[in-house]
């Protein structure tokens, strides 16, 4: 894997997309959120991850994403939001956790459930309860990337400007 690819993962709602847009309006770091990419390389005319996962199924919206990320983990320089789950996919858990500029946004369930509850993403409709338990399931996976940053104490802001120290390419 290139050693300049850099992935920001986390569980829903912790801030990986607003913290993509900052990266890309502030900076010339190039960046790539997979759920949009999935969409972009998806040939159906769909507008969001929800209806991929509507009309298709969870499955399906997993295969699709190893694909994706196939294509675009080893671009150079390049900032990678991952969604809340890409790292149920052993190939996308395998190559982000070998890399040295994998970025945890951690938080605790509250914080996260807070910004979430109201979405229409498929799995909030589960239920608190059920969102949780998928929580705690991925906990673990998230908690082996390189670099932690614990998104209750920084701001998205500072979050970004974190990640740009320690990334070096600006």
């Amino acid at each position: 894997m290139s050693s300049n690819t850099a992935f920001l993962v986390g569980f829903m709602g912790s801030g990986k997309s607003s913290i993509l847009n900052i990266l890309k309006l502030n900076t010339e770091i190039h960046t790539i959120d997979l759920d949009d990419f999935v969409l972009s390389e998806s040939k159906d005319d769909l507008e969001s991850i929800e209806q991929l996962f509507e009309k298709h199924g969870e499955e399906y919206f997993r295969d699709c994403e190893v694909k994706a990320f196939q294509k675009i983990y080893q671009n150079p320089n390049t900032v990678v939001s991952l969604g809340g789950g890409s790292m149920i996919s052993s190939p996308i858990k395998s190559a982000v956790l070998k890399s040295e500029r994998a970025f945890y946004l951690k938080n605790e369930f509250e914080n996260l459930w807070k910004n979430i509850k109201d979405s229409k993403r498929p799995l909030v409709t589960t239920g608190k309860d059920n969102v949780m338990k998928i929580y705690l399931d991925r906990l673990h996976t998230y908690k082996h990337c390189k670099n932690t940053i614990d998104m209750s104490k920084h701001s998205l802001q500072e979050a970004s400007e974190i990640i740009i120290k320690r990334l070096g390419w600006v």
